[in-house]
């Protein structure tokens, strides 16, 4: 099995978690990687007799992949919480890939099913598939080959160098001759079964309504009676009565692994580092057989409805809540918080993990029920200019309950854990936010949309409100006589009055372009052109933006705030934090000392993407999960 295919173990069968597309992609991407293995393309029938025969199983779990042909699969492994599994039927996939071979020409051999079947599945496939490239089909006699046939039958095949070596000799024998012959031949062997007279005409495939309410094996128990009446009515019930009570076992052994993430807006989206981290951290955990629920809030992007993004109920094998509340800024989070916590009650979740201070103030509720909880914090978010009164100190309640009740607790910066050891005596866990290595791209959407080129501007990405200081940046910059512009990049969030404040400097200098909330290839190309990339911020937890621009490998200036510093260490320039006039200085110095520019930029994607990884951030909340456990039960 590949390390990064997911698999739901059915019967001790281990069950492919994939859909269609992931598995054709998967097939052609990684063909020169595959040759010579094999597929199985499993079913009720085979995982039954996978569980009776000890050497059937090996063969079912030795391949390179073992896809969920009967939709029951499908249905198993979504209820055990693998929420996006899908089912892959052999006869769906063959003609999936006969098409991927119109522009990839791909070389086919078929090996099995009668010579009649094979004369007529050759006359379709070359009507319905004229580009097809078929190098070669062979009916094997129903009898076992003799050693010399056997060997004569690989030689030929091989001779004919194919791609794809469809296999239809029927459950158990396709799959036993498939493992005999694992990397000994040239291409790579999917068992289909039927697939060649299903394609060929030589027997009518169930209607599709039938195969969506598993009554496919009914339809062809319908054909032929005598032979397949027996072998249902046995695998059918033994399926029926062995999952259930694996699934309440499957239950019990792996609640630890379901989670809960509360406290975010929506994933996916951008709309703040709270969502990034959310999005990272639940997309990897899934991969890792974590099963996770996000609480996602009702209502639209912060910075407006036109930069929502579709979502259905599933994202990434992560299953999506979208919680109801109040369209009020100042009540939407509160009510969010305690429906979201109300409803993962019943979740039977190993850890509710929230995030942010705000969120926390419900993580009492949880507590009281026995469930772990973990609490991320941000930021200490009391301190952002932008709450009144009442909000602030909501907030600090909620960051007292998490130093009070939480099972354990994670920080961004080492300035916030000891924040929380000097306030609250309570010892927190340092893990920050993790980068991968971006792709540079051109600058092309911008320039079209606003006129920019590679090193010609200035770069701010942020939220607009008055903590990330972007009209320090603005008032610095027109201090400034330079050709360069200024960018700055991020939409509304709730913060009106200071919008207005920094329109109205816009509309005084042409200079300065505000491009509103950005993702996507335009995002790409900010981070991949900038000259320098600013930070000007108050208050900081862990700025992803300064992440992300430095792993674009940007010349970085931040202010000098514990969060922002360590961060950059020695590999970015920094200012103090509210001075516009040394934020002008250093800004000066750096558009007179081009070479100091390149400097920092040839070190600094490197830099942080060596010291910050994702997956490592995986690994850590993993422990984290575990020390909260284990101190519920009292073993620490």
């Amino acid at each position: 099995m590949d390390g990064d295919i997911r698999y739901c173990k059915i019967l001790n069968t281990n069950i492919n978690v994939i859909s269609m597309q992931e598995t054709v992609d998967y097939l052609t991407r990684h063909l020169e990687d595959l040759r010579g293995n094999y597929v199985c393309v499993a079913n009720v029938h085979t995982t039954v007799m996978s569980f009776r025969d000890e050497n059937y199983n090996k063969i079912q779990n030795s391949g390179a992949m073992c896809l969920p042909d009967g939709k029951p699969l499908s249905i198993v492994c979504r209820r055990r919480g693998f929420y996006d599994a899908q089912r892959v039927s052999g006869p769906d996939l063959m003609p999936r890939i006969f098409e991927e071979s119109k522009e990839r020409k791909f070389r086919h051999y078929f090996y099995g099913g009668s010579p009649d079947t094979l004369e007529k599945l050759n006359d379709k496939l070359k009507k319905r598939y004229p580009w097809l490239n078929i190098v070669g089909m062979y009916s094997p006699p129903y009898r076992s080959l003799t050693a010399l046939e056997d060997e004569q039958a690989i030689k030929k095949i091989n001779e004919t160098r194919p791609d794809f070596i469809w296999v239809a000799l029927g459950a158990p024998k396709q799959e036993e001759w498939m493992h005999e012959h694992q990397f000994k031949v040239n291409g790579i062997m999917l068992g289909v079964g039927a697939a060649f007279d299903f394609c060929a005409g030589t027997v009518r495939r169930a209607p599709r309504w039938m195969q969506e309410l598993c009554l496919e094996w009914l339809y062809r128990l319908a054909q032929d009676p005598q032979r397949l009446f027996m072998r249902y009515f046995s695998t059918n019930i033994t399926f029926l009565w062995k999952v259930v009570w694996e699934s309440r076992y499957y239950r019990k052994e792996n609640r630890y692994k379901r989670i809960a993430m509360i406290g975010h807006k929506r994933i996916p989206s951008r709309e703040g580092g709270v969502e990034i981290v959310v999005d990272e951290i639940s997309t990897r955990l899934t991969k890792r057989g974590y099963h996770v629920d996000a609480y996602n809030r009702s209502g639209y992007h912060v910075s407006g409805k036109q930069f929502d993004e579709k979502r259905g109920k599933v994202y990434n094998g992560i299953r999506l809540f979208t919680i109801p509340t109040f369209k009020s800024s100042s009540l939407n989070a509160i009510v969010y918080s305690f429906l979201a916590t109300i409803r993962s009650l019943w979740g039977r979740y190993g850890v509710v993990h929230y995030h942010a201070e705000g969120p926390c103030v419900m993580l009492g509720i949880p507590e009281i029920f026995g469930i772990k909880t973990v609490a991320t914090i941000h930021g200490l978010d009391w301190q952002r200019a932008k709450w009144g009164n009442l909000a602030t100190k909501v907030l600090k309640y909620g960051e007292k309950t998490a130093a009070k009740k939480a099972d354990e607790i994670i920080v961004l910066s080492r300035n916030v854990q000891a924040y929380f050891k000097e306030q609250y005596n309570r010892e927190t866990t340092f893990i920050p936010n993790g980068i991968e290595k971006p792709v540079v791209r051109e600058a092309k959407e911008i320039s079209e949309r606003f006129g920019l080129k590679k090193d010609e501007y200035i770069l701010f990405l942020a939220r607009l409100v008055p903590e990330k200081g972007a009209h320090y940046l603005i008032e610095a910059y027109q201090r400034l006589q330079t050709d360069k512009k200024l960018v700055i990049a991020g939409g509304d969030s709730h913060a009106e009055e200071y919008m207005k404040r920094i329109y109205s400097y816009a509309e005084e200098n042409k200079n300065i372009i505000l491009t509103d909330f950005v993702q996507g290839r335009v995002l790409d190309e900010l981070f991949s052109n900038a000259y320098v990339f600013v930070v000007p911020s108050d208050v900081e937890g862990m700025a992803m933006s300064l992440l992300e621009a430095m792993s674009y490998g940007n010349c970085c200036l931040v202010s000098d705030i514990p969060e922002n510093l360590e961060v950059v260490e020695d590999n970015a320039f920094s200012f103090q934090k509210g001075d516009v006039g040394d934020l002008c200085v250093k800004l000066r110095y750096l558009l007179e000392h081009k070479d100091e520019v390149r400097k920092y930029k040839k070190m600094s994607s490197q830099f942080i993407c060596g010291k910050y990884n994702w997956e490592e951030v995986v690994d850590e909340t993993v422990r984290v999960y575990g020390k909260a456990r284990r101190k519920r039960n009292g073993k620490s």
